[in-house]
């Protein structure tokens, strides 16, 4: 082959293979050393960064979510202890309202709102007085039962002695046996059924009324039930305890009624 056919071929092959790497190089873009030195790292470092930043956003927008959640909770469990202490309060005054159409010696209603403001008495206050018909002495209770006496009386609000104070006393009945006998104060939550004697049989469980012959407190209220008998080692009277149907610590809303006239 002469040398002019080979320098022919070889121009044609390189012709061939510079249009071929031009066409290549058209389609994509070149990687050079200063891609693989500077270029990726900072592209690589880039992309971390802003994978971070998204990550950032997305806890932040996740944790802004969560307060308004937990604020949400809080809300609605508030909401829900609102309804159920209208609830409960709308309960004690429907059976307030019931006591009231039964009881015809009815005053007035009235709502406790304070407690135990003489050091030397258990007493509550509350928020009715001589301009809504409360008198000194006048029966105070709930539709569980006993609370109390007025035992002073300002225009707008008047102070209870409460059935647990050792000042206090009432005539009562046992209701089973109609036995009759006093309930005292002890300070404590149990009262003491005074003037039993011990032949009398009186037992655990037994309900205790008031008797009407005090001439303060109508008869047939509910005071409470017998929670401790005891006989020996006594010499005149048994001594009786006396659980008080309602709780001088728990009373919320009372009603007041008229004193008894007293029996001849």
């Amino acid at each position: 082959m002469s040398k002019a056919r080979k320098r022919l071929i070889i121009l044609i092959v390189l012709v061939s293979t510079a249009l071929a790497l031009m066409s290549y190089q058209h389609n994509r873009k070149p990687f050079t050393f200063f891609d693989l030195v500077v270029s990726y790292p900072y592209y690589a470092l880039n992309e971390f960064t802003s994978n971070i930043d998204l990550t950032v956003r997305r806890l932040r927008k996740t944790f802004a979510e969560n307060i308004t959640l937990r604020e949400e909770v809080s809300r609605l469990r508030l909401e829900k202890q609102q309804y159920r202490e209208i609830f409960l309060e709308n309960e004690r005054l429907k059976a307030l309202l019931s006591l009231r159409e039964l009881e015809p010696r009815y005053v007035s209603a009235a709502r406790v709102i304070a407690r135990g403001s003489d050091k030397l008495l258990n007493i509550a206050t509350l928020d009715k007085g001589r301009n809504s018909g409360l008198e000194k002495g006048m029966a105070v209770l709930t539709p569980k039962g006993l609370v109390g006496k007025v035992y002073s009386v300002q225009d707008s609000y008047s102070d209870v002695l409460l059935l647990k104070d050792s000042n206090f006393s009432v005539a009562v009945r046992l209701q089973d046996s109609r036995r009759e006998g006093v309930i005292s104060g002890t300070g404590n939550d149990n009262c003491l059924l005074k003037y039993i004697p011990p032949e009398e049989k009186v037992e655990k469980g037994e309900v205790v009324i008031t008797s009407g012959f005090d001439g303060i407190f109508p008869e047939g209220l509910p005071v409470g039930v017998v929670s401790n008998v005891k006989k020996e080692g006594i010499e005149f009277f048994q001594y009786i305890e006396v659980q008080p149907f309602q709780s001088s610590e728990k009373v919320e809303e009372v009603i007041v009624l008229k004193q008894e006239s007293p029996r001849s």
